[in-house]
């Protein structure tokens, strides 16, 4: 009997529901937009507050949030900030769908749709803006960052920076060429891998 219980339960689609999540105004990201220092800020999508209110002026150019009318359902995210913040939070801690939901009160389906829309909006938000450029840093300002890794560990003089990647998984192209390019013995999968390079500070250089 409990078998067959949790056979059904296994087949059954689980996901939150608006009536378990809290309303979007009093949800966890509203208390860190109003009440969060930069520490806070840096943790949840790696910019200052100052820093992720610039790029938020940006992106409100881009991000359209439709006015609450008397009729129809308004939007449950009404502010620029909840979707800049969403979809920098969904990129730097990974989260799994169901914690955003919680973390930003809105149901499965409401978040797929402003996932979708924020991340085109950041896209375009991001192109010739200054600030987000990446740019290879000077002699002298390697020899600073050189100095801090060396202040760590004394053992590196000469390193101003670090490289880390991931791994993307693509489909099997079907050239022969770029198949055998992307295909990863060790993980047995097709995939294209980016590489960033970071400054001793953490920025992407």
């Amino acid at each position: 009997m409990i078998e067959g219980a949790w056979r059904a339960a296994m087949r059954t689609r689980h996901y939150l529901t608006v009536s378990c999540l809290d309303v979007p105004c009093v949800a966890a990201w509203m208390a860190l937009y109003k009440n969060g220092f930069d520490s806070n800020f840096l943790n949840a999508t790696s910019l200052t507050r100052a820093a992720f209110k610039h790029l938020l002026r940006r992106f409100a150019r881009y991000y359209y949030i439709p006015p609450a009318r008397s009729r129809g359902k308004p939007p449950k995210l009404r502010y620029h900030h909840q979707a800049l913040g969403l979809v920098l939070c969904f990129y730097v801690g990974s989260m799994e769908n169901g914690t955003l939901c919680m973390l930003f009160g809105v149901p499965p389906s409401t978040l797929s749709r402003t996932l979708c829309k924020a991340e085109e909006a950041l896209s375009c938000a991001l192109r010739d803006f200054a600030p987000a450029r990446i740019s290879w840093p000077s002699p002298s300002r390697q020899r600073e960052l050189a100095s801090l890794v060396n202040a760590r560990e004394p053992l590196l003089q000469y390193t101003f920076g670090f490289i880390d990647g991931k791994n993307f998984r693509v489909q099997q192209p079907p050239n022969s060429d770029l198949q055998n390019a992307m295909y990863n013995g060790w993980l047995h999968s097709v995939l294209v891998t980016g590489t960033i390079c970071f400054a001793a500070d953490g920025c992407i250089i």
